[in-house]
């Protein structure tokens, strides 16, 4: 099968196709303006690659371990270094506020 997106799926294969047939007009046409069927063919086959993309990615499938929440879950080594890195935040921001000077 396609995979699960099949409308980008679609969608990029029928710009593949397009710009195939306007290169071809292009080439195979005698038009005195060739040159412009297949430089818009090439940009439509080249703007294709977005579907192909969005295909893809929609395709991608992640096991259901990675995808689990793991907002606020730190390691305790990880706490350490942030309650060292907080203490002498506090420190530094302390000692700023006892040397100001009230403004008059």
């Amino acid at each position: 099968g396609v995979g699960r997106c099949k409308c980008a799926f679609w969608l990029a294969v029928v710009h593949d196709v397009l710009g195939v047939l306007v290169i071809m007009v292009g080439v195979f046409g005698g038009l005195v303006i060739h040159d412009v069927f297949i430089y818009g063919g090439a940009i439509v086959i080249f703007l294709s690659l977005i579907w192909w993309i969005f295909w893809y990615s929609g395709n991608i499938e992640v096991p259901s371990e990675e995808l689990e929440d793991d907002v606020g879950l730190m390691k305790t080594r990880d706490r350490r270094l942030s309650r060292a890195v907080r203490r002498v935040s506090n420190g530094i921001r302390n000692s700023f506020r006892k040397k100001a000077r009230p403004v008059e």
